[in-house]
């Protein structure tokens, strides 16, 4: 049985077509080596010193956009020379010969590269490593093991994208779009979009097929069309999405990626105690996620605006925000840009609280409404899990004590 995708056996990994078009010589320095009977280097995986030694520089250059991530310029380079997914992945080493396939090494390296990735993909295709590493999820994701769960958890499943961004951008992805807290644009002021609007799928979630020419700005999922799987082609700069002028969320998103960017957040509750952008993150993320699961509906719509109320409450009623599983275990999300914006939106301001008390006085609304639907504010198993920030546990703790006072001095019935 063959498995997808195909890696094709040796004699064929470049067929006689790359140079049928002018811009499709860039590999054939690759076939001339078949040809020719040059050693390749069967025991280096992609990366190594003596793979870059078997590898050509490419003559036709494409220069990454701002903000692009590696997976969106390697479809531009291929778009570019009508290459398949499979050639480019060749042409700038990403194939490993102890079995991995080049797709596997290709979703890796949109997290982080290797010293030895960067250079050989460096020298094949006239970058500078610091650019490529740029590309990657590195810069924002400080420990990039894939395998731990409080990293996997900044990452969502796929991509989110703004379609005025991908059509102005020629369709080119910015890599901070693969981020969980990546919810709204910045500079076109609307919530980011995660599906497709023709077949209804989430984006990038895997990468091209192996033998497809990348078609930049449209959807890449196979769906069945007419008894046969094909690729859905619809256009994702056209997608609809939710204006957000002049709301909060614009606001607190240019926020949250200045403090992805720095890796570290020492203002708010964290004067005393600073705390790396991981645990921030997952700080905002349980204190949101408890304020919606606790508060009460009209209480959360008075925190956010109206628009964002209607969009989360319409997702939210669709079920799609479920944490997924990886391979290795790790988590990753896949929650709607509208859930992570009304969480963001209400956990942050808490955060940002000059110190602890005034951080719990905000709070008081939540404990309200559940003392209303008859939860105890005092007992543990009522808030957050333990595993968080000392600053958050300590908030916890604050809030726990003024319910208790409160308990004490009401009177009795």
């Amino acid at each position: 049985m063959v498995r997808w995708p195909y890696r094709p056996k040796t004699p064929r990994l470049l067929p006689k077509m790359l140079t049928d078009s002018p811009d499709r010589a860039l590999l054939v320095g690759h076939r001339e080596d078949m040809e020719t009977g040059a050693p390749a280097a069967k025991s280096d995986p992609p990366g190594c010193a003596g793979a870059r030694h078997t590898m050509r520089t490419l003559p036709i250059r494409v220069n990454p956009v701002a903000e692009e991530s590696l997976d969106s310029w390697l479809e531009a380079l291929a778009s570019r020379t009508s290459s398949t997914w499979g050639e480019i992945l060749q042409a700038t080493g990403f194939f490993d010969a102890r079995g991995n396939t080049a797709s596997y090494w290709a979703a890796r390296a949109i997290v982080s590269l290797t010293a030895e990735q960067l250079d050989v993909v460096s020298h094949c295709t006239g970058v500078r490593p610091r650019r490529l590493r740029e590309m990657t999820l590195q810069p924002w994701i400080k420990d990039t093991s894939s395998q731990r769960r409080s990293v996997a958890s900044l990452r969502v499943t796929g991509s989110r994208f703004c379609p005025v961004c991908l059509r102005e951008r020629g369709g080119r992805w910015r890599v901070w779009w693969r981020l969980r807290w990546a919810f709204a644009c910045p500079a076109h002021a609307c919530l980011l979009a995660d599906t497709c609007s023709v077949c209804g799928g989430l984006q990038r979630t895997a990468p091209p097929r192996f033998r497809d020419v990348p078609n930049l700005g449209s959807c890449s999922r196979v769906i069945p069309q007419s008894g046969q799987l094909r690729r859905c082609g619809g256009s994702l700069s056209s997608v609809r999405v939710l204006c957000l002028d002049n709301d909060l969320a614009i606001e607190v998103q240019r926020e949250l990626l200045c403090v992805l960017h720095a890796g570290r957040v020492s203002g708010g509750i964290y004067a005393s105690t600073p705390v790396p952008s991981a645990m921030f993150a997952r700080d905002l993320r349980v204190l949101g996620q408890w304020m919606l699961r606790h508060g009460r509906a009209h209480d959360v719509a008075a925190r956010i605006s109206d628009q964002l109320w209607q969009q989360y409450a319409l997702r939210a009623a669709n079920d799609v925000f479920r944490p997924l599983i990886t391979n290795h275990g790790a988590r990753m999300t896949s929650s709607s840009p509208a859930a992570d914006a009304a969480i963001a939106c209400m956990a942050a301001p808490i955060l940002q609280s000059a110190d602890i008390e005034s951080a719990a006085k905000s709070l008081q609304w939540v404990t309200s409404s559940m003392c209303r639907r008859g939860l105890s504010p005092s007992k543990r198993c009522n808030y957050w899990p333990g595993t968080t920030s000392p600053a958050l546990d300590a908030l916890r703790r604050t809030v726990q004590c003024a319910n208790d006072r409160v308990g004490r001095t009401r009177p009795s019935p």
